[in-house]
């Protein structure tokens, strides 16, 4: 079978090779036939030698499948069951962060597609603890979705909890940041606007208002921050989510929202240090929570919200290709020209 693989350290050294179908190997893991992978941020990182990773490894995190095969010891799925995984794979659940659930932040944690081979190919083995089944009305291309529509849900509506009415202020208009506006808008927020620039008015502004945004605000054209205050009658945000990593958005954030507000921390900035007001975040008392990846929980939910909804999380889907086009669907992505890029593993059968 073919595979997209980072064969080596370096910038690049990216390239799609025969490998050989894996086999189960442990009692507790399953055998999944790949449906869907996403593309996320993350691998953009790994092809830029900016994220930690153990080469050669198949790319590729966030995917929906089918079960094939599966150890003695795994109980919750059956061959022919439909799913989604947790990337959380070996984390040692022994430490005291593993024992609390958040195999997330493990030390010990090697996800697929940095640290075990992942889904940019037709199949792979996970642990079958970190499987999840998915109902029948949820397609696999939105099933490729559940990853980052978990993280999500965990940040959103588990860990800064928007309530009904709330007004939402997402800063950053990306997959993660679109989809975390999708979350806060089902979970029952009031308004919810999304913060972008230039390069996001053609694909990702129409997509976030159609996936629960009420309104958009290109920083670049417009002080964002008055027209939160002019939207909330000088109240500001109830809640704001940061979701692009830069430090004149962070800045934004902590401008937008309320006194006694809640900051929700998504986006990594990649840099040593940035500049906070920070004295304006203590006189305001803010709440501020810090995120990384997803909870266990946050899994059905995410599920459940998908599944559920009246919108469709596959609008955020600007590329279903084969994984032999890697080239032009990352230059796509560099370039702002798609929102989420899928790889199709049976698009190389037509």
């Amino acid at each position: 079978m073919r595979a997209l693989q980072k064969v080596q350290k370096g910038k690049g050294f990216v390239e799609v090779r025969d490998v050989e179908k894996p086999v189960i190997k442990r009692d507790g893991d399953a055998l999944i036939k790949v449906k869907a992978a996403g593309v996320c941020g993350t691998d953009l990182h790994i092809y830029d030698d900016e994220f930690a990773y153990w080469p050669p490894v198949t790319m590729g995190h966030e995917f929906s499948g089918v079960v094939e095969e599966v150890g003695r010891d795994v109980k919750n799925v059956n061959p022919g069951d439909r799913v989604v995984a947790e990337p959380h794979a070996e984390a040692c659940m022994v430490c005291d962060l593993c024992r609390q659930g958040y195999w997330q932040i493990c030390p010990e944690k090697r996800s697929p597609g940095w640290g075990q081979n992942g889904a940019f190919t037709d199949y792979l083995t996970m642990p079958g603890k970190l499987l999840h089944k998915i109902p029948d009305n949820l397609t696999f291309e939105a099933a490729a979705l559940i990853e980052p529509l978990a993280v999500a849900v965990g940040y959103v509506c588990e860990r800064v909890k928007v309530m009904a009415q709330d007004t939402v202020v997402v800063v950053g208009a990306g997959p993660v940041g679109i989809l975390c506006a999708f979350a806060a808008k089902e979970n029952g927020a009031g308004k919810v606007i999304t913060l972008g620039v230039d390069a996001d008015e053609a694909l990702r502004f129409p997509a976030a208002l159609e996936l629960g945004s009420d309104r958009v605000i290109n920083v670049m054209k417009e002080d964002a921050v008055s027209i939160i205050s002019e939207m909330t009658n000088g109240r500001m945000a109830d809640v704001v989510i940061e979701a692009s990593g830069n430090e004149k958005g962070i800045q934004t954030a902590v401008s937008a929202v309320k006194k006694l507000g809640r900051l929700c921390v998504v986006g990594l900035t990649g840099k040593p240090d940035v500049r906070v007001n920070w004295d304006t975040a203590q006189k305001k008392m803010l709440d501020v929570y810090f995120n990384m990846s997803s909870n266990y929980t946050s899994w059905d939910r995410a599920i459940a919200m998908a599944a559920n909804s009246k919108r469709d999380i596959t609008r955020l889907v600007s590329h279903c290709e084969s994984i032999e086009n890697w080239e032009s669907v990352f230059d796509d992505l560099r370039k702002g020209k798609g929102i989420k890029a899928l790889f199709i593993p049976d698009c190389e059968k037509k």
